[in-house]
Order: C-alpha cells, then sequence, then structure tokens
C-alpha cells in the first residue's frame, strides 16, 4: 500500500499590485480546487464544469455555479478562463474556485501565478508579481 497523497498541493504568496495575495492550487485528478486570498478566507465559491459534448464549432462552453457568495460577473469569467486553461486538452477538469481579494488581480497576473503553481497548461515565463517570502 502506497503512503502517498493522491492530492498534489501548491501554494505561494507574491506581492501583487502592492497586495499580499495567497495562491494554492489543488489537483484531485479529474478536480481542482484554487484559492485566491488577500484575506486569509475562503470567501466566494465558484464552481466551473465543461459542458459536453463539445459545440461543433469547436469551442467549449462550461456551467459557472456560484456556490457562496454574490454573483460578480468578473468572477466569473475568471472562473471560465481558468478552467477553460485546465481544459485544453483531455483529460478534462472541473474546478472550485475559491475567492477572496480586496481588489481584484489583472487575470493576467493570476493565470500566470496559477501555472507557474501547476495548472494543466503549457508552462509559461515566472509571473509578473514580486514574492513576498
Amino acid at each position: 500500500m502506497s503512503s502517498k497523497c493522491p492530492v498534489k498541493v501548491k501554494q505561494a504568496g507574491f506581492l501583487i499590485e502592492g497586495n499580499p495575495t495567497e495562491f494554492l492550487v489543488a489537483d484531485y485528478g479529474t478536480d481542482s480546487f484554487v484559492q485566491i486570498t488577500q484575506v486569509g478566507k475562503v470567501g466566494k465559491l465558484i464552481k466551473a464544469v465543461r459542458d459536453k459534448p463539445d459545440n461543433l464549432d469547436g469551442f467549449s462552453t462550461y456551467t459557472i455555479t456560484n456556490l457562496l457568495g454574490a454573483d460578480d460577473e468578473k468572477l466569473d469569467v475568471l472562473a471560465r478562463q481558468i478552467v477553460g486553461e485546465l481544459n485544453k486538452d483531455p483529460p478534462y477538469k472541473s474546478l472550485i474556485l475559491a475567492y477572496s481579494c480586496k481588489k481584484l488581480p489583472p487575470f493576467s497576473t493570476i493565470l500566470a501565478v496559477l501555472k507557474s503553481l501547476g495548472l494543466k497548461a503549457k508552462q509559461d515565463a515566472i509571473p509578473p508579481a514580486m514574492p513576498m517570502y
């Protein structure tokens, strides 16, 4: 029997636009959990799932569900972008996004940080944020 935990977890903290921001990525195989916080709490929870089958035009559609907190279109778009990165290639994954920030960091910065933490998409350059630690 293997004693290795099947969940892969990575976390990091960055100073983004003057705000200390913590990131956590947990890969559960068929699902991913992403937490982005500037206040040390879970805050808003959003679930994003790839719909099946793909549209005939080759583009995937996703269902975004707010599990906790008020609806926020910008965060729904962020969840859509993150789940889109997760599902560029099979195997396809659903996403639970926990978000609690004073100010929404730029989407490009968030995606760069998540890729550097092992989000399934190709690795890009080091994120344009300054590490806190």
